[in-house]
């Protein structure tokens, strides 16, 4: 497939096309909604891509400070952050009613914590994870920190409110 029939500036510009004139949550507000749909939901698919890698992992996350804290063994996604440190994470409802489906893709840049330093100390206790049961490991269980970088939310009950179902932020 070449793609020679395809407007792929067009299609890549469809929603900020339309999102002229669509109604936007006032920043502060859209934070706390942001806020309270992850508060309700601890998994996400971790996107990574890097050393002609490409992966999209569930992880179970924290969101805590500002980041997301992951914890994982290890796999191929570590070799795609050693190259590229830019993520993407998704986190969904279940119900996927057009109408009322919510979502919240999160952009961000990615560090893997130095093990047993103060950072990862301090990310097992986020994560309620005992540093002494990690270090018994036969292995290094590896702790990645992402910092948003921007926030695109979609949630089909906004529009009750008179908001766009689409929302963004650039934090």
């Amino acid at each position: 497939m070449n793609g020679s029939g395809i407007d792929w500036e067009a299609a890549a510009n469809h929603w900020i096309d339309q999102e002229v004139g669509e109604a936007r949550m006032p920043e502060g507000e859209l934070i706390a909604e942001i806020e309270e749909f992850l508060g309700r939901h601890k998994i996400c698919a971790l996107a990574t891509a890097g050393a002609g890698i490409v992966r999209n992992t569930t992880v179970e996350y924290v969101h805590a400070e500002g980041a997301f804290w992951i914890v994982s063994e290890g796999g191929l996604k570590f070799r795609a952050l050693q190259a590229n440190s830019n993520v993407c994470l998704v986190i969904h409802d279940e119900d996927t009613s057009f109408d009322t489906l919510a979502g919240l893709q999160v952009t961000g840049t990615a560090e893997v914590l130095e093990p047993f330093g103060a950072e990862y100390e301090h990310a097992c206790l986020l994560r309620g994870i005992p540093v002494e049961r990690l270090r018994k490991l036969s292995f290094v269980m590896n702790i990645i920190k992402v910092v948003p970088t921007r926030y695109d939310y979609v949630n089909g009950r906004l529009k009750e409110r008179g908001f766009s179902a689409r929302q963004h932020v650039d934090l």
